[in-house]
């Protein structure tokens, strides 16, 4: 008996690598999928909270002394609002931001779908090569 194995065909190897790539598609498309859909949900909450902020009241805080408020210097609450609606603004900027590096790999990988189409034709063209081999289920 001869230990020589015979050659594995190049279109089975071929197959594999598409196959990883396959895969790799995959969990990049469903990873970039839920990290938008986090972005959105941090959208959301951030206009819940630009709104709850924008219809405060106005005025101005008082701070109680013994006997005597202490309003000096103190902010307004418009000025607490102003400050509050600002930051909530440039977190909804970074996360807008966030946003198009995402989506721009999104669309990156949708331009490599390619390989997705070329290992599912392939594998179903190579079934009788891996059946020839005896490596079918």
């Amino acid at each position: 008996m001869s230990d020589k194995s015979p050659p594995v065909p190049s279109s089975l190897l071929k197959l594999e690598h598409l196959r990883i790539r396959n895969d790799l598609y995959f969990a990049a498309r469903r990873a970039l999928s839920e990290r938008r859909k986090e972005l959105n949900d941090q959208r959301k909450f951030i206009r819940q909270e630009m709104e709850t902020a924008s219809k405060s009241f106005s005025g101005r805080e008082l701070e109680v002394g013994v006997g005597r408020p202490t309003n000096l210097g103190g902010k307004t609450l418009d000025e607490h609002r102003r400050e509050t609606l600002a930051k909530l603004q440039r977190w909804m900027a970074a996360i807008d931001a966030v946003d198009a590096v995402v989506a721009a790999s999104y669309d990156e990988l949708s331009a490599s779908s390619g390989d997705v189409g070329a290992y599912q034709a392939a594998s179903q063209h190579l079934q009788q090569t891996v059946a020839d081999w005896g490596l079918s289920q």
